[in-house]
């Protein structure tokens, strides 16, 4: 207790030196970066999106943002409309119960709810995982590697080096995240400015004396062509040669001549003014069947068809 019997005190019991201000873990602030929406610091829940620089966000969140018209924060700036985003396709980790779990008296809260669908490891800060900006899909760095030809493995869509954005990237991967962001738009106003060339390449008026001469081409004619041209002729002058009529009868006769053509021999016999002992074309013994024949009016009986009820 009086520093007697041999011990021997250290420096930092005998001088009062400050003490060091409270660090913060850096895989804690990780963990809570792959968590949590970067925007509202809520915890992440589909649908998640993720922008140029590989940050992770609701999109709930993103959207009201925008429809408030609400600024961004400095490290999320570069979001100006929907198409400055990109939807995620996470696999699930089947592992992931939502709670912490205890594992021989230690609590294991790291479980991530998402995993590489190639290797399998889980997303968090342990390993570095990235998407890619045409598909979307998240892969690990190691199951990246995996893949040839620039295509992906999850999907077997082609990608260029600029489309790999690192998901929460560190400090060293931010600059390289800046120049990929500012290539693809590039790439993006180059697209836009060809198509409004062409438009206006092709609305540019051409000047007649500029236009190539082109001779018409006359169709060949055939010899029924040219038969059908002698009838036609023909049919006109018979048309001119023949008598026109006068004004007052021309309708009259016309039309009474469209109406004989017209009328039907079947509707004829339906009138009531036409007698079939006056039909030229019966014959007397199909006359004889009907009451207008002359035997059937001179006889003193009823006739065997019809009832007659004079000679009852």
């Amino acid at each position: 207790m009086g520093c007697d019997g041999g011990t021997i005190p250290k420096r930092d019991e005998l001088v009062r030196t400050k003490k060091k201000p409270e660090q913060k873990d850096k895989s804690s602030m990780q963990l809570y970066r792959w968590r949590n929406c970067h925007l509202t610091q809520g915890p992440l829940r589909p649908p998640i999106v993720a922008c140029g620089m590989g940050l992770l966000y609701n999109k709930e969140s993103v959207l009201q943002y925008l429809v408030n018209k609400t600024p961004f924060p400095e490290a999320s700036a570069h979001i100006k409309s929907l198409k400055d985003i990109k939807a995620l396709r996470l696999t699930p980790n089947p592992a992931f119960n939502g709670k912490a779990q205890s594992v021989g008296g230690y609590i294991d809260n790291n479980c991530s709810p998402f995993i590489c669908p190639l290797v399998g490891l889980e997303m968090n800060d342990r390993s570095k995982f990235c998407f890619l900006w045409k598909c979307g899909c998240v892969i690990s760095e190691r199951g990246l590697k995996l893949g040839a030809d620039n295509k992906c493995v999850n999907c077997v869509m082609e990608y260029e080096d600029d489309d790999i954005v690192v998901l929460n990237p560190t400090e060293e991967d931010i600059a390289l995240m800046k120049t990929k962001l500012a290539k693809r738009k590039d790439k993006i106003k180059s697209k836009k400015n060809k198509v409004k060339q062409e438009v206006v390449v092709k609305e540019e008026p051409v000047d007649e004396e500029e236009k190539p001469i082109i001779p018409p081409i006359l169709p060949i004619k055939t010899e029924n062509d040219i038969k059908k041209e002698i009838k036609k002729e023909q049919i006109k002058k018979e048309q001119i040669k023949r008598p026109i009529p006068s004004a007052a009868g021309s309708s009259s006769s016309v039309t009474s001549a469209n109406c004989r053509k017209l009328e039907d021999p079947v509707y004829k016999k339906a009138k009531l003014t036409h007698s079939i002992s006056k039909d030229q074309t019966a014959t007397n013994v199909y006359k004889s069947l009907f009451t207008s024949h002359e035997d059937d009016k001179n006889q003193t009986r009823a006739h065997w068809i019809t009832y007659n009820p004079f000679y009852n």
